[in-house]
């Protein structure tokens, strides 16, 4: 795909309520299941945020938007990361999709206008979670995993939800040890790195 293509997906949208505006930019590309999604894990971060007394409006906003990337094509994801002048890591050159994260951040930030630092990192690594994690970024990561996307139930779930009784961080590590034990494509070093830093806390 040429570069001049990618405006498809970065012409800004229309109007300033952020659910409407998620909804209406994945309809265009068909992607009606990935707006559910959005919703879900938005609600179920803004629960968690509440729960733990972080901020409830940010992690909503980082949800509504953690996935807005599913509208380039796992093909095209190398070429966008270079049209958007970013970089990418060895094992995302191995398995471009791990590019959504980063990709969803990139579009937030340039078709929906979110600047705040502390949203654009969760939507980053809802994927892996990374090093030196914000309690945010725990929310939104553990947010979309609570809200698996596949057809069956997450085979990770009640334990996650009983280490979210201890802390957000011990749910965290439940994930990337199941992760790790099993369903990982290529090891990418943010989740190498998490993993590291959860099991020395």
């Amino acid at each position: 795909m040429g570069s001049a293509d990618f405006g498809l997906y970065l012409s800004p949208v229309q109007g300033n309520d952020l659910t409407l505006q998620m909804i209406h930019y994945l309809q265009q590309f068909g992607a009606d299941d990935t707006a559910q999604h959005n919703l879900d894990v938005a609600e179920a971060a803004q629960e968690l945020a509440l729960r733990y007394h972080i901020d409830a409006h940010k992690a909503y906003a980082a949800g509504l938007l953690h996935d807005i990337s599913v509208v380039i094509p796992n093909a095209d994801r190398l070429a966008f990361q270079h049209h958007m002048l970013a970089p990418v890591l060895p094992a995302e050159e191995a398995a471009p999709f791990l590019l959504h994260q980063q990709q969803s951040a990139l579009l937030a930030e340039s078709v929906f206008f979110v600047t705040d630092p502390e949203i654009l990192s969760a939507i980053a690594c809802h994927t892996t979670l990374r090093e030196n994690f914000s309690s945010l970024d725990l929310v939104v990561f553990l947010a979309d995993k609570i809200k698996w996307d596949r057809k069956d139930q997450a085979p990770f779930l009640t334990d996650i939800q009983a280490a979210l009784t201890d802390s957000l961080e011990q749910a965290a590590k439940v994930y990337l040890d199941w992760l790790f034990a099993g369903d990982m494509v290529v090891p990418h070093p943010w989740a190498v790195a998490a993993l590291a830093q959860l099991n020395h806390e």
